[in-house]
């Protein structure tokens, strides 16, 4: 097959379990870039969390893209332009705050490479170690909220954060996005932000059809781009509504490097 787009997810697809990239993966995209797809990191993570990736595998040069925040923002990584951004107003931000703490759940949000933290709590820490970024306790709400956000964070209990996840969006029917990123993280976006509408936006704006885009992701916040992408892939450790509507679920898991039997399977590559 020939794709000219191959957006990646990094979590759990493109990155092992200690958060590398293995050099067969990065072979199968150097492989992949060399036959014309242009390659397009897409993940939960914000831009700040996301460059250092970009620059291991080349991708920050100029017409290069990224999809970040869970496709919030899709950013022109060498220069950092923001092409297209959808972020939560303040009152919205005080709003999801309050639902949350009134909860009992603790909180958090990003601002430049900094996680910002409200109610301690251990996953902030593992949030840390996954993204690389500092965190510190959130001191001044206003500046935080006022301004907007592009999303929030709620950690806690994995058998806790599912019915949480249908309580807010009850309450808040049809102003927001939730979901489940990571066992330990429910994440709160603006209604309508997800990567699958990121993905459409970008291959329009790059004059790329849909169906010459192929998805790679694992998690739930992937779901969208898996359905809308030309072709989609899923690694073995998928969750289960990715699997069921991916073209092609994968015996091999990302710590098996996936990605790079997935490209060299669907782009006829050596």
């Amino acid at each position: 097959m020939r794709f000219d787009l191959i957006a990646l997810d990094l979590d759990d697809t493109l990155l092992h379990s200690d958060l590398s990239i293995s050099e067969a993966n990065r072979a199968a995209l150097r492989a992949a870039h060399r036959g014309g797809a242009k390659i397009v990191l897409a993940s939960g993570r914000n831009i700040y969390s996301m460059e250092k990736y970009a620059r291991l595998l080349g991708l920050d040069g100029r017409d290069d893209y990224i999809i970040s925040t869970n496709g919030a923002e899709i950013v022109e990584t060498s220069t950092a332009r923001v092409l297209e951004e959808t972020r939560m107003g303040a009152g919205l931000c005080r709003e999801v705050a309050a639902a949350v703490e009134a909860r009992g759940f603790p909180w958090q949000v990003y601002g430049k490479g900094v996680i910002y933290y409200r109610g301690e709590n251990p996953w902030t820490q593992e949030d840390t170690r996954l993204t690389g970024m500092p965190n510190e306790p959130l001191t001044d709400l206003a500046a935080a909220l006022d301004g907007g956000q592009l999303k929030f964070i709620v950690p806690g209990d994995p058998d806790l954060l599912p019915a949480l996840r249908l309580e807010l969006l009850t309450h808040f029917s049809g102003r927001v996005e939730v979901f489940i990123s990571k066992p330990y993280f429910l994440e709160v976006l603006c209604a309508g932000v997800d990567k699958g509408r990121a993905l459409v936006d970008l291959a329009r704006l790059l004059g790329i059809p849909l169906a010459r885009t192929l998805a790679l992701g694992d998690a739930m916040n992937d779901l969208g781009m898996i359905r809308e992408a030309g072709f989609s892939c899923a690694p073995a450790n998928s969750v289960p509504d990715v699997k069921a509507a991916a073209k092609w679920v994968s015996p091999l898991t990302n710590d098996q490097d996936f990605v790079a039997d997935a490209i060299r399977r669907w782009m006829d590559l050596p």
